[in-house]
């Protein structure tokens, strides 16, 4: 990562969404057929090694329901500090429109 980035570290490394698609296909919304299931168990010993490394200061996750976030406590040994979420009229808007047609 350090090469990479050109970081000593990250502070804070996320897990974006909780899901999991087929590799090496990047369409949005993501087609059903392409959809993962997601091993919050096995990503999330991964980001708590990250963390355990010095690789970032902190982890947590973004856009997790209450039930995610019950399953995900329910094997972490390190809590994540957030669950960032993003509420916003435009993307609700845009999300509708594209779901319903103009």
């Amino acid at each position: 990562m350090s090469r990479t980035l050109q970081l000593e570290y990250l502070d804070l490394y996320l897990i974006h969404w909780p899901i999991s698609s087929q590799p090496g296909k990047f369409s949005f919304p993501i087609e059903v057929e392409d959809l993962l299931p997601f091993d919050v168990k096995g990503v999330w010993e991964a980001m708590e090694e990250c963390q355990k490394l010095g690789l970032t200061r902190a982890i947590g996750v973004s856009n997790f329901s209450v039930k995610k976030l019950e399953n995900l406590l329910s094997v972490a040994t390190i809590r994540p500090v957030v669950n960032q979420v993003m509420i916003s009229f435009v993307l609700f808007l845009f999300t509708f429109v594209y779901v319903n047609g103009s």
